[in-house]
């Protein structure tokens, strides 16, 4: 679990308004910490799935066009996704289940489930998903 902590921090490293620009002085203590998603359950009810041994962290932005959609796909190991701009919808084939995320939310997604995402928004989305796999692993499968 402490390496899906770390992920999740990650993804709110690369959330807007993150800075890694230096400061004229020493930094004031003031920063503020919300949190956005505790879990240890994919949106599925499933138990999340890390690798066991070594592992790499892979973060990646995914965009999906206005009405577009990813492939059909499937993760061996848990992804975790930020959605940076939503919404998202998300389609599991496995269970017949649809779920919608808005922007600001996180959720951890399927693991060995058929599944896609599309954009019913005008402005499309964004997400910022990141993958603990074995090192020089993919934790995509297509169709």
């Amino acid at each position: 679990m402490r390496q899906a902590a770390i992920a999740i921090l990650l993804v709110m490293a690369c959330a807007p308004g993150a800075s890694s620009a230096p400061s004229a002085g020493p930094a004031v203590p003031n920063s503020v910490t919300k949190p956005i998603i505790r879990t240890a359950a994919t949106i599925s009810a499933q138990p999340l799935r890390l690798p066991q041994g070594k592992a790499e962290m892979v973060a990646a932005a995914v965009e999906i066009p206005a009405n577009g959609s990813t492939t059909i796909h499937q993760h061996p190991w848990s992804r975790f996704v930020y959605v940076e701009r939503g919404p998202v919808r998300i389609i599991n084939h496995a269970t017949g289940e649809t779920k919608d995320f808005q922007t600001g939310e996180a959720f951890a997604e399927v693991i060995a489930q058929w599944h896609h995402g599309i954009a019913p928004g005008a402005g499309g989305a964004r997400l910022i998903v990141i993958d603990l796999v074995p090192p020089g692993a993919t934790n995509m499968k297509m169709r």
